[in-house]
């Protein structure tokens, strides 16, 4: 009976616990790199060099966060939609990829305070009609699938022309199958400058926010991207 007694006690004391507030392995772990995942089609913050290695200002980022903690780093490149499922599911830590905050996507991770802002605008040929939100019907718009672009110009009544990325959306735009992109400015921006002036970008549609994207279980990771964000804005 001592025994049935005993076991019953512990039983209870296990059930009264709160399993969230189980220190994550990885935070004790001083050992662990930390895993990064971005999408390396953004120049210049996040693509492939020479080589095939990941760099650019988003790799940057990360590689001071991981100092902060005294932690290796990890880079992998994963389509964009799949970022924030991999945070959630636990098998990375951190999300670099120039992503905007959102309500909805603040619901399956955390987000670090914003590291820059920018905003959406169109990308277009210099032979070419310059696009206006005012008369988008009257345009073809390239935009990449699922994005909060295509999500944008959807919610303004437009029903834009889909690629798997921007890579094939500015292909389009190249060919003239599509009369512009419509994406964030920074990439935008980086790929009309690389065109010898084939391409133009307009003034910025939207005003965006971006921010490091962090496993809610990774609140020491979370703390370090804060600290860099801090001391980058004070520099």
């Amino acid at each position: 009976m001592r025994i049935i007694a005993i076991c019953a006690l512990v039983a209870l004391a296990g059930c009264g616990r709160d399993p969230s507030s189980a220190v994550d392995p990885r935070v004790a772990d001083a050992s662990r790199p930390l895993v990064l995942v971005t999408y390396p089609t953004e120049p210049p913050c996040s693509y492939l060099d020479e080589s095939g290695a990941i760099v650019g200002t988003d790799v940057d980022l990360a590689r001071r966060i991981a100092a902060k903690l005294g932690r290796g780093l990890v880079v992998e490149g994963v389509p964009f939609n799949d970022i924030l499922p991999r945070l959630k599911a636990g098998t990375a830590d951190l999300g670099i990829a120039t992503i905007i905050i959102t309500e909805a996507r603040s619901r399956d991770v955390d987000f670090s305070d914003h590291y820059g802002e920018g905003g959406a605008c169109f990308l277009y040929r210099r032979d070419g009609l310059k696009p206006r939100m005012s008369h988008i019907f009257s345009f073809r718009i390239a935009v990449e699938s699922d994005s909060v672009h295509d999500l944008y110009l959807c919610l303004h009544g437009c029903d834009p022309i889909r690629f798997a990325s921007i890579a094939d959306a500015v292909a389009a735009l190249e060919r003239g199958d599509v009369d512009s992109v419509f994406f964030d400015s920074i990439q935008l921006k980086h790929i009309a400058e690389a065109s010898g002036g084939r391409l133009i970008v307009t003034q910025q549609e939207t005003r965006d926010r971006y921010a490091v994207a962090v496993d809610k279980r990774r609140p020491d990771v979370l703390a370090a991207a804060n600290a860099v964000i801090a001391e980058g804005a004070a520099e």
